[in-house]
């Protein structure tokens, strides 16, 4: 039995003296107000001093405090308690004081950000440049090019927007992604994935009806490519010859998949997030998908994203929106990818948008409700920082305009 079953059976177990408890912290709240009432008639006309009057008055909120107490422990000891024992620490963490406007980049590296206009480049001390009439964009291994998606054509241009080549699809494009070594890009073309040359040439069909989700290539350089087919599999195929290499069920509703360089693939749906070691044998070529590590989200949360880090790959970074009291509550939350752990970086009311990793391992997380980006330190020294004023800077004058969205941070070009 694993754990994850083993907690939710222990979920169901009635608690021995529940009942009971709750009844003795309902008693005790009643008779607190009941004599915090009497007390204080009593000290306004019997001519007792203040010192004495104040240790009447402490009476009942002693027991009011003692009541809080009772009925907190019964809520977490009984069933339904238990199901937020696990994120009842979560409080507001104080967000930095906003900085006006994008004067820089935090941490270094440029942005591709997407507008209702279009892709801009961000470049590290914030100027930016508006790429063109695109719908979707993504960087390059190392910044050198940008592929964008207009309607039926994928091209390529420069950071600075000059245009290298165009390639008409025949059919709707997205999710464009460029190989760890910068010689190829896979793409969607309606239900199909194919493949092309970083040139735009020797365009290639991969698998037919594939799920709307982005591929995800093997990061070590080998001609491998990880996709989610049409019946909910998820494989890994021979980016060359289309052959699949491995195989296993993917999870329900996945919109995300990404292949970190640990060997980890991380699926994400909105309800769910989980992580997965692979295994390429050096002599069958087969790639080996091991079994699936789920990570816990509260009770009812939305995942908004998640996103492994591009380094080591053994952290997975999410956005959650959850309720708490009755409130909506959003969550940066770092998983250990191989599991058994979890840090919350951010707890704030409302709820945060999409976050990109940097290539130094600093989070940016947007703010919508806010108009901010944060920008969040994991496991180096340094302070959070937030900007303010950001969808002026690329919608100056529309308040309409839909809040910006980060698709990569990027190294400096080589």
């Amino acid at each position: 039995m694993n754990e994850a079953r083993l907690r939710e059976l222990l979920r169901e177990v009635a608690v021995p003296g529940e009942e009971r408890a709750e009844r003795r912290g309902l008693a005790i709240v009643e008779a607190a107000f009941a004599q915090r009432a009497a007390t204080a008639d009593a000290a306004r006309g019997d001519g007792a001093g203040p010192d004495e009057r104040r240790r009447r008055i402490s009476l009942p909120r002693l027991a009011l405090a003692l009541a809080a107490v009772t009925l907190l422990a019964a809520l977490l000891l009984s069933p339904a308690g238990a199901a937020v024992r696990d994120w009842v620490d979560e409080v507001f963490t104080a967000t930095p004081k906003p900085e006006p406007g994008l004067a820089e980049i935090p941490g270094g590296g440029r942005l591709l950000v997407q507008s209702a206009e279009g892709p801009w480049v961000v470049q590290s001390d914030g100027s930016r440049r508006l790429l063109g009439a695109y719908r979707e964009a993504t960087w390059s291994p190392h910044g050198l090019f940008v592929a964008v998606v207009a309607g039926e054509t994928l091209s390529a241009v420069e950071p600075d927007g000059t245009p290298r080549w165009s390639l008409e699809a025949g059919a709707a494009v997205a999710d464009p992604r460029w190989s760890p070594q910068g010689e190829d890009i896979a793409y969607r073309s309606g239900n199909d994935l194919r493949v092309t040359a970083a040139d735009g040439t020797g365009d290639r069909l991969l698998a037919a009806r594939v799920a709307p989700v982005a591929p995800a290539w093997e990061p070590h350089r080998l001609p491998r490519i990880a996709y989610v087919d049409a019946d909910g599999g998820l494989r890994v195929a021979d980016s060359e010859s289309g052959e699949t290499l491995g195989s296993a069920p993917a999870l329900p509703e996945a919109g995300t998949l990404e292949w970190a360089e640990s060997g980890v693939i991380m699926e994400a749906s909105t309800r769910a997030l989980r992580t997965r070691g692979t295994v390429t044998s050096k002599l069958s070529r087969r790639v080996r998908i091991s079994a699936a590590v789920d990570h816990p989200l509260p009770p009812g949360a939305l995942l908004r994203d998640a996103a492994i880090d591009p380094g080591a790959g053994k952290l997975v970074a999410a956005v959650l929106d959850w309720q708490a009291s009755g409130r909506k509550r959003s969550s940066v939350v770092l998983y250990a990818a191989a599991g058994g752990g979890r840090t919350r970086l951010l707890t704030i009311p409302g709820s945060l948008g999409e976050l990109a990793w940097s290539p130094g391992g600093r989070l940016l997380v947007a703010w919508p409700e806010a108009d901010q980006w944060l920008f969040l330190p994991v496991g180096e020294r340094g302070r959070p920082r937030a900007l303010s004023g950001i969808a002026a800077a690329f919608a100056p004058g529309d308040r309409s305009a839909p809040f910006p969205t980060v698709e990569g941070w990027c190294c400096h070009a080589r």
